[in-house]
């Protein structure tokens, strides 16, 4: 099957093959949080899912500080299960994880009940406030294992990679701006400015953190390179490990860009797409640059890594949607992964304009066949949600209306 997620409730269950709806998934009963993540990551080694969900407290809108991590296995068991508290109610979007460890980026953007009750946003801004990273044990921790590191005040993007050095240390790599993204959620008390985002500056941030630190220790990053993007991907089979190649969108303000025919570039302007490498020999130093320009009239979205079979890491293509923006059209994009300044290897042009901003993954149509053996073998059909989650008990206990329908899984059942 195939899951599709958001941070803000559970995941779906999809059919790999006819994209057809399953029905809300919860690992067949064994995670009923209210929230999930859109960025769970895969061990490439064990075949583990590693993911995570804040606001777990209640029903997904108390705007608490309530955090959980979970470990599935290959077989979709779940392993591990760990509960905590957050230094403040902020927006964890996407995780890193090592051999040993998870990352969760923790965004200064804040929740709040009372100011969502008086009518206001769940979420503000706060310039004041550190962004903050747990580090958090992969296998048998406790809540007080999980070391919380402080920096001064920023943005978080996607991560690139994560991974142990030979001095134990974690090393994690992200786009990190110096304010604001989401302009719409601006401080309390203040309007949006909606010229601030392209005013922001996103290096590719690289920090060390050492698991036998104390909650709290201050940092700053190893290095900030200035990529000036976002949407970071890797070779996915090199998750958990050391890496040498990443792509990302690059925004290059000193290209032209035709605003007469395209007007404000919608979901920023990432003109160009960029393939980086580190120093192999020095963690602390970084490598090339290789980037390919869209056009006056275009910008992308994220890419995906698709691995040559039996290639190394970095060996392969990358795919991404192209925005015409001018023609209200997109099409699909091919490079050979490691040659992007050479140019496209293919361009399928698309009849129709695509939605902005989607995440999605590269799968072999070789994992989804053995799934569909496995499924039909030992492990069965999947088996969508049979209930409510425990948050709709409660309000259907205490008399308070859920859906209209009744349907609360989107499955067509009725509770």
């Amino acid at each position: 099957m195939l899951l599709a997620s958001k941070e803000d409730g559970p995941p779906f269950a999809m059919d790999p093959v006819t994209l057809e709806t399953i029905g809300r998934y919860d690992f067949e009963g064994q995670i009923k949080t209210p929230t999930f993540t859109a960025h769970p990551k895969f061990d490439p080694d064990t075949g583990e899912m590693l993911c995570f969900a804040y606001e777990t407290g209640s029903d997904g809108s108390d705007c608490g500080a309530d955090v959980v991590t979970w470990t599935i296995n290959a077989d979709g068991v779940k392993t591990e299960e760990l509960s905590f508290t957050a230094p403040f109610a902020g927006m964890i979007h996407d995780c890193g994880v090592s051999k040993n460890y998870m990352v969760l980026p923790l965004t200064p953007i804040k929740m709040s009940l009372d100011r969502l009750k008086s009518g206001g946003n769940k979420f503000a801004w706060d310039p004041n406030e550190d962004q903050v990273y747990g580090l958090v044990p992969r296998r048998g921790g406790k809540p007080d294992d999980v070391v919380w590191f402080r920096a001064d005040n920023g943005f978080h993007g996607h991560v690139a990679g994560c991974y142990e050095n030979e001095e134990g240390n974690v090393v994690f790599d992200l786009t990190v701006a110096d304010g604001n993204v989401f302009f719409w959620f601006p401080p309390e008390g203040e309007q949006p400015d909606f010229k601030q985002r392209s005013r922001l500056s996103s290096p590719t941030c690289r920090w060390i953190f050492d698991p036998k630190a104390e909650t709290g220790t201050r940092l700053k990053p190893l290095l900030q390179w200035a990529t000036n993007g976002e949407f970071s991907r890797i070779d996915d089979r090199v998750v958990t490990k050391k890496y040498k190649h990443f792509w990302q969108l690059k925004v290059d303000p000193t290209q032209p860009y035709d605003f007469a025919k395209c007007g404000p570039p919608a979901g920023g302007l990432f003109n160009c797409m960029a393939h980086y490498t580190w120093d192999p020999a020095d963690e602390g130093k970084t490598g090339e640059e290789d980037v390919w320009f869209a056009g006056p009239t275009a910008t992308y979205q994220e890419p995906v890594f698709i691995p040559k079979d039996g290639g190394a890491e970095g060996e392969g293509y990358l795919a991404a949607l192209k925005n015409n923006l001018d023609e209200l059209r997109n099409d699909v994009v091919i490079w050979d992964a490691q040659k992007l300044a050479a140019g496209p290897l293919a361009t399928l042009h698309l009849p129709l304009k695509l939605r902005l901003g989607f995440h999605g993954n590269f799968v072999n149509h070789s994992d989804i066949v053995q799934w569909q053996q496995r499924r039909a073998g030992e492990l069965g059909p999947v088996k969508p949600a049979d209930g409510p989650l425990p948050w709709q008990m409660a309000r259907k206990h205490n008399g308070i209306g859920d859906r209209s329908d009744g349907d609360l899984n989107g499955d067509g059942k009725k509770f």
